[in-house]
């Protein structure tokens, strides 16, 4: 607690002439007045993340996730037979896929002096900071990837702005996960449902097209999967309108992970983020757009969505202590240390995972 005197509390209240400029954080006269500074820093950003905290978080121990993908069942290894008759083996195909791990980083540091006056453990507050910096890099990575021109980051893995597409429908060609999407490769296509009134026309999202995703989804094999519909807070409170004037809300107070309530359609929870409002996807029958607005959102299949941690390396911390220029050998008198998390995002099936497109911006 600090004392005040009780003398110079009088002197303050006549507002002497020495004390007449003492305003509270002013450099000028005032010198009878303690400044006191509350310890608590007002935020003015949103820390939360909402995607990043729905994907399974599963270990790796090498450089590069591989794995097979089924994309041929050998459908005519089952059949029925006249007596005697010889049965003939029809074996399954795959393609293998692979995602190689990033190294994501988030630094902090503080000098000596700072860390040794601050009424604040400044050095506490710096490290918070950037573990909260690295959490949302991290959801945007997820989200938008390398797009940079929406939330994405340079030389990050590939989020869901570049995953979810189609070659059959859009002619997108993108590479994901070792392969390029290419005319038969069927099973790196996402399914597809047109918000406008046909596939080519832009429209606003009406709950017939939620259905339509979640029967795509379902024909596919993501029956009875972990699913969730990932979109924009503009978007989900469009839906929600929707589904209050349809009195359809199903579980309007359903919790998920880490205490998050959210609204659910047909069971499947909605999950906004805001960093969803740059994943535009248009298609007018000849152009295939990214149009960095709020015009597409998707059903995911969480079971097949992942995060690989190489080596438990998963927003572990590293002290650092005098660090300075290695050239000149001097140390700085500086404390701090950064947070650093080795892995990727994998999708490892793509056909259950629906992309609603041609949405009117909101």
């Amino acid at each position: 607690m600090i004392d005040y005197d009780p003398l110079m509390e009088v002197r303050t209240a006549l507002a002497t002439s020495t004390n007449t400029t003492g305003v509270l954080g002013s450099t000028a006269g005032g010198a009878e007045i303690q400044k006191v500074i509350d310890e608590n820093i007002v935020d003015s950003f949103n820390r939360d993340t909402d995607f990043a905290r729905m994907v399974k978080r599963k270990p790796l121990d090498q450089l590069a996730y591989i794995w097979d993908l089924r994309v041929d069942q050998g459908l005519s290894k089952a059949a029925f037979y006249t007596e005697g008759a010889a049965g003939t083996p029809d074996p399954a195909q795959t393609v293998q896929l692979n995602a190689i791990a990033k190294s994501l980083r988030s630094d902090y540091e503080v000098t000596g002096l700072m860390a040794a006056t601050s009424f604040l453990s400044a050095l506490e507050d710096e490290a918070k900071e950037a573990i909260t910096a690295i959490n949302l890099a991290e959801e945007k990575a997820m989200i938008c990837g390398t797009d940079t021109s929406a939330y994405g980051l340079a030389n990050s893995y590939q989020g869901l702005l570049q995953l979810m597409g189609s070659y059959q429908t859009f002619g997108s060609t993108t590479t994901v996960h070792g392969i390029a999407r290419a005319s038969g490769k069927t099973y790196l296509d996402v399914q597809i449902v047109s918000c406008g009134a046909s596939l080519i026309a832009t429209g606003a999202p009406a709950l017939t097209d939620l259905k339509s995703g979640i029967t795509k989804s379902n024909k596919a094999g993501g029956k009875g999967h972990k699913r969730i519909f990932l979109m924009s807070e503009e978007r989900a409170d469009q839906i929600d309108s929707l589904l209050t004037s349809n009195q359809r809300f199903i579980a309007p107070s359903l919790e998920i992970e880490g205490g998050l309530t959210v609204n659910t359609y047909q069971g499947i929870p909605i999950i906004r983020s805001r960093f969803m409002d740059k994943n535009g996807i248009t298609w007018d029958d000849s152009d295939y757009t990214a149009t960095h607005a709020d015009q597409a959102f998707y059903l995911l299949d969480m079971d097949n969505i992942e995060f690989r941690v190489v080596s438990g390396v998963d927003k572990v911390h590293t002290p650092i202590i005098g660090e300075g220029e290695a050239s000149s050998g001097i140390r700085a008198d500086v404390r701090g240390g950064y947070f650093k998390t080795y892995g990727v995002l994998v999708m490892k099936r793509f056909d259950t995972q629906v992309l609603f497109y041609n949405a009117t911006d909101v």
